[in-house]
C-alpha cells in the first residue's frame, strides 16, 4: 500500500510510515492511514505501550528543535 506523504511530498509504502522514527511509526501515521485501515487497532497490535508513548505522547518537535539537534550532531 502506498498513500501520498504531505511531509516529504511524495508517494510512500506503508512499511516506511511504520519504520521511519527509529524503527517507530511516524506520529502523523494515524491521521493518514485512518481511512484505509483500522490503524489504531495495528498500532496497538505490532508496537508496547511504551513504544507508542514514545511516539504519541508528547508534542512534536518543532524545526528549530530539529535544526538545533543537527547543529550539535556535527
Amino acid at each position: 500500500m502506498e498513500i501520498y506523504c504531505s511531509q516529504l511530498g511524495m508517494l510512500i509504502g506503508f512499511s516506511y510510515c511504520m519504520s521511519m522514527n527509529d524503527g517507530l511509526p511516524c506520529r502523523n501515521s494515524i491521521d493518514c492511514w485512518k481511512e484505509r485501515l483500522d490503524i489504531v487497532a495495528f498500532l496497538k497490535a505490532k508496537y508496547s505501550d511504551a513504544e507508542l508513548k514514545k511516539v504519541f505522547g508528547s508534542l512534536p518537535k518543532t524545526r528549530l528543535d530539529r535544526i538545533m539537534e543537527m547543529i550539535r550532531e556535527v
